[in-house]
């Protein structure tokens, strides 16, 4: 006799609501609020707690950067081999 088991990992409540509510929220002004929580960082880092793909990241970034939004330690030209650290731009005014 064999029996069919699905393991299955358990799921955390709060993990899965904040999921679906990042989901919702377009990856830009994510982007922003977590820089606005945890400083300058890595695209990585970034990737990692908003969920989503390093390369949509990159891709945001470059559009926050090119507005001024967004400011990174290392000019585009220099990036290279270098990891750049992203922080948001100081506002003018």
């Amino acid at each position: 006799m064999t029996v069919d088991v699905q393991l299955r990992r358990p799921i955390v409540a709060s993990h899965e609501s904040r999921t679906k509510t990042e989901r919702s929220r377009p990856i830009k002004s994510q982007i922003i609020d977590y820089l606005e929580a945890h400083g300058a960082s890595k695209v990585s880092d970034i990737s990692n707690a908003i969920s989503c793909s390093r390369d949509c990241v990159r891709y945001h970034l470059a559009a926050l950067e090119t507005a001024s939004i967004v400011r990174s330690d290392i000019s585009p030209e220099t990036r290279g081999r270098f990891t750049p650290f992203y922080a948001l731009a100081p506002q003018r005014g």
